[in-house]
Parts: C-alpha cells; structure tokens; sequence
C-alpha cells in the first residue's frame, strides 16, 4: 500500500468515525458537540486543500498527523469526554509541541531554496523552532481562556496551573523534537 493510498484510508476512517458521530449527537440532541464536530469536519477538509495544493508546506505527513490530532483533542477530548482520563491533557500537549517543531521545519523548508538553507545557521534554526513551538503552546492557552471568559466553557479548569503544565508539556514535546529536526535540517543542508 503506497503512503497516498494509505492516508486516503486514514482519512476515509476519521470520516467515517464523523458521520457515526453525527448520528449519534443528532439522536442525543447534542447541539454543542455538533458544533465541535463541524470544526472538526470543517479542519480536515481545509486541511486536505491546503495539502494538496501547498504539499510542501503541508506535506502528509503532517496533513495525517493535524487530522488525527483535532479528532482526538476536539472530538473525543470534548465531546466524547477523554480529558477526563488522567493525563490525556498532557499527552496532547506533548503531542502538540512535536507537531509545532514539525510545522516550524516545514515553514524553513517552504520560504528558502537549497542554496539558502545551506546558509542557513543551526542556532538560528533551534531558536525558530523553540520559538515557534512555545508561540503556538501560547496562543492556544490564550485562546482556552478566552473561550472560558467568554463563552462560558471549562478548558482551564486548573487555572494557571493547568495552563503552566500545558506549556510545559509543549516545551519537552519542542525538546524532543528539535534534536530531530536539527539533524534532519543537517543531513540535507545546513553547515556546522
């Protein structure tokens, strides 16, 4: 199974598992889930345009990993209730600084050529990455608080120290993850 046909499957699955979740909302009369799962729906078919048209930005790698990473924070974290399992938070924080560090080394890869990533300085590289990974970890603590203040939901229901953990957990994920991209940046282009 070649790596189009098999991310054909995994999407056709999160689809699958969308529509039996609209049935079941829809038979629950779950309103607000129904709104969680349209974000839901509607992120991975923008998420598919942008790959198909920009794959180098967006290649499938990533594409697969941002699609299974909103089915399983927004549908099942949300709807389905799994924030209640003990660090499950956690993992997707985690989780979150790898995929971070990884759209950090897709967007150097997109906005330079080979000449210019070889000119390229590996502290530079690290700082981006870092950098990067800790601005989406706070725009998205950002953003649970304004839901919370606004809407009324629960996201933060650990005050700041649920917000603090959560950063953490996006910095380990930013520092397993920047040894690879480093090495992977280097193996292909940068100079020491």
């Amino acid at each position: 199974m070649g790596k189009i046909e098999k991310k054909n499957w995994i999407i056709r699955f999160i689809y699958i598992i969308y529509m039996a979740s609209i049935i079941w909302f829809l038979k629950e009369r779950k309103i607000f889930e129904l709104g969680i799962l349209t974000f839901c729906i509607v992120s991975t078919f923008l998420l598919g345009i942008v790959n198909k048209k920009v794959n180098k930005l967006l290649d499938n790698s990533i594409y697969i990993n941002l699609v299974i990473f909103i089915m399983v924070s927004s549908l099942f974290g949300s709807c389905f209730k799994f924030y209640s399992i003990n660090h499950y938070d956690d993992f997707l924080h985690l989780y979150s600084g790898v995929l971070s560090c990884n759209i950090a080394y897709l967007i150097i890869r997109y906005f330079n050529n080979e000449e210019n990533i070889k000119m390229v300085n590996k502290v530079f590289v690290i700082i981006f990455l870092f950098m990067f990974t800790m601005g989406v970890a706070s725009i998205w603590e950002i953003m649970e608080f304004s839901l919370d203040n606004i809407l009324g939901t629960h996201t933060q229901i650990g005050g700041l120290e649920d917000t603090m953990i959560d950063m953490i957990d996006a910095l380990i994920g930013a520092f397993i993850s920047i040894p690879y991209f480093i090495k992977k940046l280097s193996d292909e282009y940068i100079k020491e």
